[in-house]
């Protein structure tokens, strides 16, 4: 089993923290969200607080959840030892600067965690692969190893995807609940149908989107009419746009390039 310690201890580190906390390791917390980390404390009686630098001594795999320009102060005042595994989960900080701020340590890899990962199956993107990350996380999700930053970088900004869904869901079932009386029902019936369809891309059915594209896109069909209604009206060319304004934020590559 590993030592595992978290710095910072937001919504990210509390679900990386739940999805292993069963396993067995040695999990030491920050102390930076008083609430959160006694929260966690109390929920695995194993799980230790402490001090920013007592965390990294007391641990051979270090996560980092702060935001960017914390984590570029307080890294600075940290002592890494040589043998340590980085693991970051902070969008916009490249490798070369985590090597200067975590030095003498070279093992260093930047992963895109989700809220979602204690329900088992969560897609783990991370650059670049890192043998320790798949030991102690690779039995609870689906590890994405990309081949470059540039594409970790470019996940990072797919991410961005899934409030805009989950708008969609909103005024859908807003809609659909107008009709049933039940906004809850309405919520879960279009979860239900839309986590179907997912399960055909994930669980290894051979299915791929272009084929279900096509199984939902009948000619006169009811989800034609309305993919075709949210096109003509611009969504989807919205959606492209949105994601390429994330280029710059994520040193992406322009378009034209």
């Amino acid at each position: 089993m590993a030592r595992i310690g978290f710095l910072g201890t937001g919504e990210i580190a509390s679900a990386m923290i739940q999805t292993i906390a069963g396993a067995g390791h040695d999990i030491v917390v920050s102390f930076r969200n008083e609430r959160v980390s006694a929260e966690l404390q109390a929920r695995y009686p194993g799980l230790r607080r402490a001090a920013n630098q007592t965390v990294v001594d007391e641990s051979d795999i270090v996560v980092l959840c702060l935001l960017a320009d914390t984590a570029r102060k307080e890294l600075s005042n940290l002592a890494f030892g040589e043998g340590k595994t980085v693991i970051s989960v902070m969008a916009g900080v490249p490798i070369a600067e985590l090597e200067r701020l975590c030095a003498p340590v070279t093992e260093i890899c930047v992963a895109i965690p989700l809220p979602p990962m204690p329900l088992g199956g969560t897609p783990l993107a991370v650059f670049p692969d890192n043998a320790r990350l798949n030991e102690v996380f690779g039995p609870h999700v689906s590890i994405h190893a990309c081949a470059s930053e540039v594409v970790l970088s470019a996940h990072f900004a797919a991410t961005g995807v899934l409030l805009p869904l989950l708008d969609q869901m909103e005024v859908a079932a807003n809609w659909l609940s107008a009709f049933t009386g039940d906004r809850a029902e309405a919520a879960n019936y279009l979860a239900g149908l839309i986590g179907a369809y997912c399960k055909l891309l994930t669980q290894g059915t051979g299915t791929d989107l272009a084929q279900l594209r096509a199984g939902l896109g009948t000619e006169g069909g009811l989800n034609q009419a309305l993919s075709r209604a949210l096109a003509d009206n611009g969504t989807l060319a919205a959606l492209e746009a949105g994601l390429d304004s994330l280029r710059e934020r994520l040193r992406l590559p322009s378009k034209e390039q």
